[in-house]
């Protein structure tokens, strides 16, 4: 029989804090989805009242599953389940407001399927939630633990030389350049539309390969924040500006979350505390110049093909030009307002509502279990295995977009799971994955176990964002396991205490 872990005395202030804050924000999120329903026949003021709703609610599940635990709910212990209901309120919730303002999606999909999409994602929250404080069961935390447990017995929790952050860098770097050179593609630099056209037996493990880069940066921030180890400061700093430089000239704002993150996670498990100047300045840089740079970056490289080398040549002209716009007003009342539009997820969950089954029939729902072990199958071994791109599919099947043209539609899980099926696959799928975000929130401890920052670091675009199906959120988890043991090996000094080089 399953437990529910305890996480603090029942009865405490704090808990009994955060339960009352908990219901304050339920009972609003009644009010406003009674709102919702009574204005079903104005859609603009339905969604408006429907998105502010399922904030709340998420908020409201945030404060339960996070009130027992010290720091910001669990967001400053870098708990999965805590930064995916976080998510769920901004990108499903807030960011839905978007809709009522012009948009081409509109033209599209109706606002009243965005206002049922919201009613799905509050379902599926709720199984989501029940989930996560059901667990995966004794057995199968036992088996984390364990797992867990034998790596800390082989590895020590620091890492084994200053080499270390070196090695890993060069190990992502050098798959980045083979990435490059045999697709002739770097992030969204070059044929973007060859990724769904060819596929060899040795991209996917080039495109693991590349995470050793952000991992060798946090390596490097392991060893300034828990380690002190002297000169380390000097290989965090080059290899931080590194991979900046890198995620500027692959024009993906991915990457500078993700680096940000490797210095941040390690810097916080050291028990620091982030100074709120540097929060501010680091919120500032994104929305004025990393959003704005992005976008124009994006826009000259798609005005035709560049090349890898004219790409990076193309970045300091682009950087002076966001810099000096000076209307610092404008460009973050732009950037707050496209942030909110670029990450908005609610487009797909409402259409899939809005065209299936009527238009457009459901999928089989043993697609949902096949398909993750297909993906398993080694294109070495199966040469003509289909090429997987549901962004790519979607985009031509639901919103009529040609072949041509080549676009990164987020899927999301909760939307996959409706089109395979409809509520069952999402009741199903939501709280099983909810079960296994609470595996890992209790096998892992990021704030403690150095291993495990790492490990975070590559979990953190799939699970906590969520922009792809439910398939390729499940099919890159046993890569991602390998290359992150291939990353412990690499990283930490064995129990024995030899250094290898």
């Amino acid at each position: 029989m399953t437990d529910i872990t305890v996480y603090v005395r029942p009865g405490s202030a704090v808990v009994q804090r955060w339960i009352a804050t908990a219901a304050v924000l339920f009972t609003a999120a009644i009010v406003l989805s009674m709102q919702a329903l009574a204005n079903t026949g104005q859609p603009t003021h339905a969604v408006a009242w429907g998105s502010v709703g399922l904030a709340a609610y998420a908020a409201s599940l945030l404060c339960l599953i996070g009130g027992g635990k010290e720091r910001w709910l669990g967001l400053g212990l870098w708990w999965i389940g805590s930064w995916t209901l976080l998510w769920y309120g901004v990108a499903f919730g807030l960011a839905s407001l978007t809709y009522l303002q012009p948009r081409p999606e509109v033209a599209l999909i109706s606002l009243s399927s965005v206002l049922r999409a919201l009613w799905l994602v509050a379902v599926g929250m709720t199984l989501w939630v029940l989930g996560y404080f059901l667990g995966p069961g004794r057995p199968a935390l036992r088996f984390g633990n364990k797992a867990m447990a034998a790596l800390s017995v082989r590895f020590t929790a620091e890492v084994r030389s200053p080499l270390a952050p070196w090695i890993l860098y060069a190990i992502g770097t050098a798959a980045r350049i083979a990435t490059a050179v045999t697709t002739g593609r770097f992030g969204y630099v070059g044929d973007v539309q060859s990724g769904v056209t060819t596929a060899s037996s040795y991209q996917q493990w080039l495109s693991y390969l590349s995470l050793c880069a952000p991992m060798g940066v946090a390596a490097a921030a392991l060893q300034v924040y828990r380690q002190r180890v002297p000169g380390a400061r000097v290989t965090l700093i080059v290899l931080f500006l590194a991979e900046i430089v890198v995620g500027a000239a692959a024009g993906g704002k991915q990457n500078f979350i993700i680096t940000i993150l490797a210095v941040v996670i390690p810097f916080t498990s050291a028990r620091r505390k982030i100074p709120k100047g540097m929060l501010i300045f680091a919120v500032l840089a994104f929305l004025l110049i990393i959003v704005p740079f992005t976008q124009a970056y994006r826009t000259t490289t798609r005005s035709g093909t560049l090349s890898a080398s004219q790409a990076f040549e193309a970045v300091p002209g682009t950087v002076r030009q966001t810099v000096a716009t000076g209307d610092v007003a404008g460009v973050f009342s732009y950037t707050t307002s496209f942030m909110l539009d670029r990450i908005s997820e609610i487009q797909s969950p409402a259409m899939f509502m809005q065209t299936t089954p009527t238009q457009i029939g459901f999928l089989s729902p043993l697609e949902l279990v096949e398909a993750p072990v297909i993906d398993l199958i080694p294109r070495a071994v199966w040469p003509g295995k289909p090429i997987m791109d549901p962004g790519y599919q979607v985009s031509q099947e639901y919103f009529g977009l040609p072949s041509s043209v080549y676009t990164s539609f987020a899927v999301t899980p909760i939307g996959d799971l409706y089109r395979h099926g409809g509520w069952i696959p999402v009741i199903v799928g939501m709280f099983l994955l909810g079960c296994g975000v609470r595996f890992l929130d209790e096998v892992m401890d990021v704030s403690g176990n150095p291993h495990s920052v790492l490990l975070f670091l590559l979990l953190f675009p799939s699970l906590v964002k969520q922009e792809n199906d439910w398939v390729g959120m499940l099919g890159i988890i046993p890569g991602t396991l390998l290359v992150w043991l291939l990353a412990i090996y690499l990283t930490f000094q064995k129990k024995s205490g030899e250094i290898e080089y």
